[in-house]
């Protein structure tokens, strides 16, 4: 069959329209609106997923870390001074946190969704998250890692981690936090 004979203007159908300029500033107007509350959607739920209270009642595998950290001198400190989850679990810097974020939240509601509260293995998951803790996150707490009252072991210890010798605060310091205490 031959198009142009027929009478059929197969360009017809497939002209493009351009926009006038009331469609393009409502398209513009809709995108950014969009965009603004995607953006504070997302950073509401950021700051609230953060939350110690967000963790200690909405997820059922957080209960045992949750006591437990109760009873750690980073809940009840003798300065009065108090670390929330997030202060060590995510790390510094804006991008480090959203990063940490999504990728730790899609883990933790995989976990929460399939996994039963006996189900569950506390201990290594302990040893895998001190993996994706970093010094940089003690640090902003802890800026003296030389206080006057610091024992010769402590001190030496201090040292070699300022010497790049020990690349981990937790590896000294891994069973302050999250371990079983008598009440």
């Amino acid at each position: 069959m031959n198009f142009k004979n027929s009478g059929l203007n197969i360009d017809e159908g497939f002209r493009r329209r351009v926009p006038s300029k009331g469609q393009i500033i409502v398209i513009v107007f809709l995108t950014a609106a969009g965009l603004s509350i995607f953006y504070g959607f997302s950073t509401l739920s950021f700051h609230y997923s953060s939350t110690n209270k967000f963790c200690s009642s909405q997820c059922h595998e957080m209960v045992e870390p949750y006591q437990q950290y109760l009873k750690s001198s980073h809940y009840d400190s003798s300065r009065g001074v108090v670390a929330d989850c997030a202060d060590c679990h995510l790390p510094p810097g804006e991008v480090n946190k959203w990063y940490a974020k999504v990728r730790q939240g899609v883990k933790d509601t995989i976990m929460h969704l399939l996994l039963k509260s006996e189900d569950m293995n506390h201990q290594r998951w302990k040893m895998l998250a001190v993996k994706n803790i970093r010094s940089e996150s003690c640090e902003r707490c802890h800026k003296n890692l030389f206080p006057s009252e610091l024992h010769r072991g402590g001190l030496l210890a201090h040292k070699a981690f300022k010497r790049g010798e020990v690349k981990s605060c937790l590896n000294c310091h891994v069973n302050l936090v999250h371990v079983t205490r008598e009440s």
